[in-house]
């Protein structure tokens, strides 16, 4: 199970290579999964690009990075995770194979963005209005933030979202996961407000990455 690619758009590329490593089961049929006495499952695959080859491995998990166990089903098999959470682990390794030859290397060192390439030219940020200095008067202690009636359902929006590209194979960084806990406990409705309108922008290009690779294999 594999596939060759070495052009695009009429530009030459080195020649791609990508293959899907799995098992053969009982009754002779070659499956892109490894299926384990539990239930459970894993998927690998490799990459070769020219005379380089890179492989990686993954488990089949939820989004609490969990391996889905399976059950047994009544004629005394196992059942295994579905075909929607094998596909996403599917997704997910690939990333981590391509990774392998630096791909995104940036983001795995703590960066949001590759070098030299701003925020604004990926994500458009929202931008706040600047307050008027005011001249001789004490600052006021911050209020305690009071949840409004819309506050609830952002929070549940962003938490949806964020589980959402995180099945997609999103991993934030640590500054994303930071903003995204204080939002979520403070109820801070500028800071959902905020947080929901960037993820929805980059939810697009992700589920379109997924799709494309999708149907490639």
């Amino acid at each position: 199970m594999g596939q060759r690619l070495g052009l695009c758009d009429g530009a030459h590329y080195p020649e791609l290579t990508v293959k899907w490593h799995g098992m053969t089961d009982k009754d002779g049929v070659t499956r892109d999964v490894t299926t384990y006495e539990d239930g459970s499952c894993s998927v690998c695959c490799s990459i070769t690009i020219g005379d380089v080859k890179r492989e990686m491995w993954l488990p089949v998990m939820d989004y609490r990075n969990n391996a889905i166990i399976g059950t047994v089903g009544a004629d005394g098999r196992p059942t295994g995770p579905d075909a929607r959470a094998i596909s996403d682990a599917k997704q997910r390794c690939l990333v981590k194979c391509l990774a392998a030859y630096g791909l995104g290397h940036y983001l795995y060192s703590g960066e949001d963005v590759p070098p030299n390439i701003s925020v604004e030219q990926i994500v458009e940020a929202p931008v706040k209005p600047k307050k008027k200095k005011k001249a001789a008067k004490k600052k006021k202690k911050k209020e305690p933030v009071v949840e409004s009636p819309d506050a609830g359902a952002l929070k549940d929006e962003l938490i949806a979202l964020t589980h959402k590209l995180n099945d997609g194979g999103w991993i934030p960084d640590d500054a994303t996961k930071a903003q995204i806990k204080s939002a979520v406990t403070d109820l801070d409705v500028e800071a959902l407000t905020s947080l929901v309108k960037t993820l929805q922008k980059a939810e697009k290009p992700l589920l379109l990455l997924n799709d494309d690779t999708k149907e490639d294999n």
